[in-house]
């Protein structure tokens, strides 16, 4: 599996220190996976291992590894969990939505609150990811 970022790379990209360098480390690929999978239709030169030989684009790589876990380490959900729980309730007491209907959002909604907005604006302005519109 690629990584996109080092350790040192995110400590230095992250507006605070991460608090635990071990789960950063383990996120760092974690992190890479996503932006294989938000870079997929993306054409780049690439070396043997895979990785984008342009230096711009590697970079662009680099931040966004580095802001899927920055939005991770501020929401401490990598896996997205939140987004998918429903209401709880104890007695008459009910937290969370009262809606028994599928969430409205999208897919890629559902994306960018799990891996925030930063990462897919790096790669948009970087030109890897590019709007399609859908006629209806």
């Amino acid at each position: 599996m690629r990584k996109y970022a080092t350790l040192t790379e995110y400590k230095a990209f992250a507006e605070q220190a991460p608090e635990n360098d071990s789960v950063v480390e383990k996120r760092l690929g974690t992190a890479s996976f996503e932006v294989d999978g938000l870079t997929r239709l993306a054409a780049y030169e690439t070396d043997a291992e895979g990785y984008p030989t342009d230096p711009l684009i590697r970079e662009a790589f680099k931040d966004a590894t580095c802001a899927i876990i920055q939005h991770w380490e501020e929401t401490g959900d990598p896996l997205g969990t939140a987004l998918t729980q429903g209401a709880v309730s104890i007695g008459s007491v009910s937290l969370g939505t009262t809606s028994s209907s599928k969430s409205s959002l999208t897919d890629a909604e559902v994306r960018e609150q799990r891996i925030g907005s930063l990462a897919i604006t790096i790669l948009k302005n970087a030109g890897l990811i590019r709007s399609a519109i859908a006629h209806t």
